[in-house]
C-alpha cells in the first residue's frame, strides 16, 4: 500500500477512534511508534489516559520558555524538575 495512502487513512481513523492514536494504528494496521510519530509531526496529541490532566507547571513552564527563560530555569520556576519537559 502507497505510504500517503496508509497515513491518510491512520488520519481518518484518530478521528473515528476519538483521537486514541494507539487505537488508530491498530484499526489501519501501522505500528504503534510510526502512528506516535506522525501524530507528533503533524502537532497532534492523543487524548492520553482518562483523568490525567499533565503535570501542573507545564503551562508555566511553556510560558516562561516563550518568553525566553532558559530551560533549566523555566523548570525550576514551574516546579517541574529538570527533566520533565523533555518526557512531555
Amino acid at each position: 500500500m502507497d505510504f500517503k495512502v496508509l497515513k491518510a487513512r491512520f488520519f481518518d481513523a484518530l478521528d473515528r477512534e476519538d483521537g486514541s492514536i494507539t487505537a488508530a494504528a491498530r484499526a489501519v494496521g501501522v505500528n504503534r511508534d510510526t502512528a506516535y510519530a506522525w501524530a507528533r509531526q503533524a502537532g497532534v496529541r492523543g487524548r492520553g489516559k482518562t483523568g490525567t490532566s499533565g503535570h501542573p507547571g507545564r503551562a508555566e513552564y511553556e510560558r516562561l520558555r516563550a518568553a525566553g527563560v532558559r530551560r533549566r530555569d523555566a523548570a525550576a520556576r514551574s516546579s517541574a524538575s529538570a527533566d520533565s519537559p523533555t518526557r512531555w
